[in-house]
C-alpha cells in the first residue's frame, strides 16, 4: 500500500476513533445528569413537608431502611423506599444534636444539648433507656458493630459506654482533642474508634487499651465525615473547603497513620462519606462522597481518581448509606444503591448500577477486556491482542495508545 494511502488510513482511523470518544464522554455526561433517581420529600406526622430550618440531625440505619430525623415536633422515624413515616419519638428540638442507630436497627440513640443520651424503641416507638455522664452538650455518637459498645462525644471528650449493661456504664474516658468532638466512627472489627474535632484532627483510639494510637492533622477545617472501609485498612475522611486547603477528602492508613491518597480539586463541602459493601462486585472498593453540592461522587480510594458522578436537583445532602435491598423493594444486585437524606427532607434513590464508568464501553458496570475488544475495533482490528503474543495486557495498551499520536 502507497505512504499516502496508508497515512490516509490512519488518520480516517484516528477520526473514527475521536468520534466515538467524544460521542462516548458526551453519553457519561450527559448520564451523570439524567439518572433514574427515586425522589421522596419526607412530612411532618404525614402532612405538611419539613421546616427546612428544622432539622438538627439525620441518620441512616446500617440497612439503608430506615431514615431517622431530628424535626421541630420530634425524632421522626421513616421508610427511605416509600418516605412513609414509620415513629415519631418526643423531643425537643434543641436537645436533638446527634443520632445513629444500633446495627440491628432495632434501637435508635439520641443525644444533644441537654447532654444526655437516650435510647428509643424503633419497634413499638417508647424509649427504652436514659443515661448521663457529660456535663457539656454531647454532639456525636456511634455505635460498634459488635453492638457491645457505645462511643458518645462532646466537648474535649469521648465516653465509652458497656452495652451490656442496663443502663449502659461507662468503660473508658478518651481525652485528646482541643474542642468539640464533631464525628465518631468505630473499624469493621470495633476495635478502633476514629473520632474528630473542629480543628481538623483525627484521633484513632484502641478500644480494648483506651489508648491513642495515632494523631493525624488532616484538614485546615472541620472534619465532617469519617468512613472505614470493609477490609478494615482504610479510613476515609471530609470536610469544609478553604481556600489554604489542599482537599477536603483523605484516605488514610489506620494502622500506620500514614496518608495514602489526597483526592484533588473537590471545592464544596463534604457531609457524607460510605465505601461499598464489601461483596459489591460492580463497583468494588469504591467510596461515594457527598456534600453541599447535591452530587455523588464515585472514588477509585486507591487512586483518588472520579470514577462518575450523578446529580440531583434537591438540597445539599447531610447523609448517605447504602441500600441492602428488601423483598418488596429490590434494589438491584450487590447492593448497588445509594440511600441520601438532605438538607430539605429529601431522601434521594441512587442506582449506581445505570451509572457508567469511564472506558466500560459496552456499559456492563466493568471494565475488562470487552472493553478493550471494543476499542481496538474501531482501528479496524478484531482482536486486542494487538501485538499477537497470545495475551492481552499493557503492551496492547500502549498499541493503542500510540494511536492517538498518529
Amino acid at each position: 500500500m502507497p505512504k499516502r494511502q496508508a497515512e490516509r488510513k490512519r488518520a480516517v482511523q484516528k477520526f473514527q476513533l475521536s468520534i466515538f470518544l467524544l460521542f462516548f464522554y458526551f453519553f457519561c455526561l450527559l448520564s451523570t445528569h439524567a439518572q433514574d433517581i427515586t425522589r421522596w420529600r419526607l412530612s411532618e406526622n404525614g402532612e405538611a413537608p419539613f421546616d427546612t430550618t428544622a432539622i438538627n440531625a439525620t441518620a441512616f440505619s446500617v440497612d439503608g431502611a430506615q431514615l431517622a430525623v431530628a424535626t421541630a415536633n420530634g425524632i421522626a422515624v421513616s421508610d427511605t423506599y416509600t418516605g412513609k413515616e414509620l415513629a415519631m419519638f418526643p423531643a425537643a428540638m434543641d436537645t436533638i444534636i446527634a443520632l445513629v442507630f444500633s446495627p440491628d436497627s432495632k434501637i435508635l440513640a439520641s443525644a444533644g444539648g441537654d447532654a444526655t443520651i437516650r435510647f428509643w424503641d424503633v419497634r413499638t416507638g417508647e424509649q427504652r433507656t436514659d443515661f448521663s455522664g457529660h456535663t457539656d452538650p454531647v454532639v456525636s455518637l456511634a455505635f460498634s458493630p459488635d453492638s457491645k459498645t457505645l462511643a458518645s462525644g462532646s466537648f474535649r471528650e469521648i465516653r465509652l459506654w458497656d452495652l451490656r449493661t442496663e443502663p449502659p456504664i461507662r468503660t473508658a474516658l478518651l481525652h485528646g482533642h482541643r474542642d468539640m468532638v464533631t464525628r465518631l466512627a468505630f473499624s469493621p472489627d470495633s476495635k478502633m474508634l476514629a473520632s474528630t474535632s473542629v480543628y481538623g484532627t483525627v484521633l484513632l483510639w484502641d478500644i480494648e487499651t483506651g489508648q491513642l494510637r495515632h494523631s493525624i492533622s488532616t484538614h485546615t477545617d472541620v472534619v465532617t465525615a469519617l468512613a472505614f472501609s470493609p477490609d478494615n485498612r482504610t479510613l476515609a475522611s471530609g470536610g469544609y473547603w478553604s481556600a489554604d486547603a489542599e482537599s477536603t477528602i483523605r484516605i488514610w492508613d489506620i494502622h500506620t497513620g500514614h496518608l495514602l491518597t489526597t483526592f484533588e480539586a473537590y471545592t464544596d463541602p463534604v457531609f457524607a462519606l460510605a465505601f461499598t459493601p464489601v461483596f459489591n462486585s460492580i463497583y468494588g472498593n469504591t467510596l461515594v462522597s457527598a456534600g453541599w453540592d447535591n452530587a455523588i461522587r464515585l472514588w477509585d480510594p486507591q487512586t483518588g481518581q472520579l470514577q462518575a458522578t450523578v446529580r440531583g436537583d434537591a438540597a445539599p445532602i447531610l447523609t448517605l448509606a447504602f441500600l441492602l435491598g428488601s423483598p418488596s423493594v429490590p434494589v438491584g444486585p450487590h447492593g448497588s444503591t445509594v440511600a441520601s437524606a438532605g438538607l430539605d427532607g429529601t431522601i434521594q434513590l441512587w442506582p449506581l448500577t445505570s451509572v457508567p464508568r469511564p472506558w466500560d464501553v459496552n456499559a456492563d458496570g466493568v471494565v475488562n477486556v470487552l472493553d478493550l475488544t471494543f476499542i481496538a475495533a474501531r482501528f479496524g482490528q478484531t482482536t486486542p491482542d494487538l501485538n499477537r503474543d497470545g495475551i492481552v495486557n499493557i503492551l496492547d495498551l500502549v498499541l493503542i495508545a500510540r494511536h492517538f499520536d498518529k
